[in-house]
């Protein structure tokens, strides 16, 4: 039996534990002790203790203000931490005791770079666990984020400097050895990227090994309105209330005659009064992402790579409503290919109507999502979580208790 401690530092909503549970079940059932440590406690009581899991609060900070958006993924860490040595150490201090806590024999870290940090001040082995975003490629300096606005190569070299030397700082005061390049913290023993070379959020990666996606986490089967006219089209949207356009995309929804199935979590009740009707039902659960692809014809989400992707495999286009630069990044991905259409959060939403009507009615988009699904048809993701299971299995028996 080993001690797996999967990691979650940054980031929101239920797709991060979502994603790891199938994988935790399965370690489970071979005997070995999952523990979890979780940025967002209150996401974890909705899945984990259905599950049978116990979970620990993760070490976070506020984030602090920089001028503009996030240029770079070092950027982002400049604004959790990592833009001043004591605070990163405070940080780490905390990871390690945790890990310690635990008696963590591998990491598993999901979007959470201080808790590889606190690994490897203990010598620890990491799997990184997640989508394209939280593995920078490694290059130096680290690089942008936002390619369609070209950052001059000093810039992102002074980016970088700051979160390096805090780094530094810290492997130091546990007689580590530093590195050079910010890359080199993901150096890790493995990088299961899971996702597709088409929707990582770099596209200019260059060589890597994919791991595809995991099955979600189980749902209540999709129930769409009673009554349907006749050829009535199936819509199935993935909102949250913070998600951006929110209002004017259930706007746009109770105004088309397209059947709406929404999941919507904590969607104020007024605003659900409002909106439902003959042909627009809320979901009161997380909905079955597997089987509502099928039975829709596209899907209206936030960019949720779980539900987007799930559409693409059935052959679904999907619209998408991103808020911040990782859901951006993603579903730009998506468009690329042309198997969906994406609305910025900078830009105005009154054409979400005519954007659906055109996603559904234009058959282009249909067929670059079949064309998705035709490419990873025999793609199993059951098989995703044994071969997970397997390479897990494989870095903790490298690893003493």
């Amino acid at each position: 039996m080993a001690v797996i401690v999967y990691a979650w530092e940054f980031g929101a909503n239920l797709g991060h534990i979502g994603t790891f549970l199938p994988v935790a079940r399965a370690l489970r059932e071979r005997g070995h002790d999952v523990r979890w440590v979780v940025t967002h406690p209150h996401q974890a009581a909705r899945l984990l203790p259905k599950a049978g899991f116990d979970w620990l609060a993760a070490p976070v900070m506020p984030e602090q203000r920089r001028p503009g958006p996030p240029l770079s993924y070092a950027d982002i860490l400049l604004r959790f931490g990592y833009a001043q040595a004591d605070d990163l150490l405070g940080l780490t201090v905390a990871w390690r005791e945790l890990l310690r806590l635990t008696g963590a024999q591998l990491v598993l870290a999901d979007h959470a770079p201080t808790a590889i940090l606190a690994a490897r001040t203990l010598g620890l082995p990491v799997m990184l666990f997640g989508g394209g975003f939280f593995c920078p490629p490694p290059e130096s300096p680290t690089p942008a984020m936002r390619p369609w606005e070209p950052v001059p190569l000093a810039q992102l070299q002074a980016i970088d400097a700051p979160v390096i030397a805090s780094i530094n700082a810290v492997l130091q005061q546990f007689g580590c050895s530093p590195v050079e390049h910010l890359a080199e913290l993901f150096a890790v023993a493995e990088s299961a990227l899971l996702t597709f070379p088409e929707l990582d959020h770099y596209a200019q990666r260059g060589p890597a090994k994919y791991w595809g996606t995991l099955p979600a986490a189980v749902a209540e089967p999709p129930q769409w309105p009673s009554t349907l006219p006749p050829g009535c089209r199936r819509v199935f949207a993935y909102l949250r209330p913070e998600s951006a356009h929110f209002e004017a995309a259930l706007q746009a929804l109770s105004q088309s005659e397209l059947a709406a199935l929404i999941y919507a979590p904590n969607v104020p009740v007024s605003l659900r009064q409002r909106h439902t009707s003959a042909l627009v039902r809320f979901a009161d659960e997380p909905v079955d992402l597997n089987t509502v692809a099928r039975e829709a014809d596209a899907a209206l989400t936030y960019a949720s790579p779980a539900a987007t992707i799930a559409f693409l495999f059935a052959g679904k286009p999907a619209l998408m409503l991103p808020g911040h630069l990782e859901q951006f990044l993603f579903a730009r991905r998506v468009a690329d290919m042309g198997a969906g259409l994406l609305v910025s959060p900078e830009k105005p939403p009154d054409a979400l109507s005519e954007l659906l009507a055109a996603l559904i009615n234009e058959p282009t988009y249909r067929q670059n999502a079949q064309a998705f699904a035709a490419k990873y048809a025999a793609f199993d993701q059951t098989q995703v979580v044994e071969n997970l299971v397997k390479r897990i299995e494989e870095l903790t028996r490298k690893t003493p208790p």
